[in-house]
């Protein structure tokens, strides 16, 4: 699955998850349930992205490396300098990946805390019908 469909995925879900009414506990059990594959896709769009974050960093890698090597008749401070300079543009995109992959985990996290409170909920939920009070 790509990355677009995983996304066209996780708006479905919450649409789903948001028509669900949280007062009564089956629903509630659906909407964890519906929680639960987002925190899924979540989890593989976090992977994606760490995975993007390691390749920018390899790139910005690959380039001070590959000019540093370029000029050997310059001091190595000169060629240190020239190969930082030259990996300006891969710096921003590794900064960009890294921004994205911690975009998705804290997202992952937050749906995390969201099933939490459901489950809290569905208990209170479970005990005021058994018990006919809070």
């Amino acid at each position: 699955m790509t990355q677009a469909e995983r996304i066209a995925k996780l708006t479905e879900l919450y649409k789903q998850a948001a028509s669900l009414n949280e007062e009564l506990p089956a629903q509630l059990i659906e909407k964890m349930s519906l929680y639960g594959q987002i925190y899924e896709i979540l989890g593989f769009l976090h992977a994606e992205a760490e995975g993007d974050y390691g390749l920018k960093e390899a790139e910005r890698k690959e380039v001070i490396a590959s000019v540093f090597c370029l000029d050997q008749e310059k001091t190595v401070k000169e060629r240190e300098m020239k190969a930082e300079l030259a990996a300006i543009p891969k710096r921003k995109e590794e900064a960009e990946a890294r921004k994205e992959a911690i975009r998705w985990k804290n997202a992952r996290e937050a749906v995390l805390e969201q099933i939490n409170i459901m489950k809290k909920k569905y208990e209170h939920l479970v005990n005021v019908y058994q018990k006919g009070g809070i």
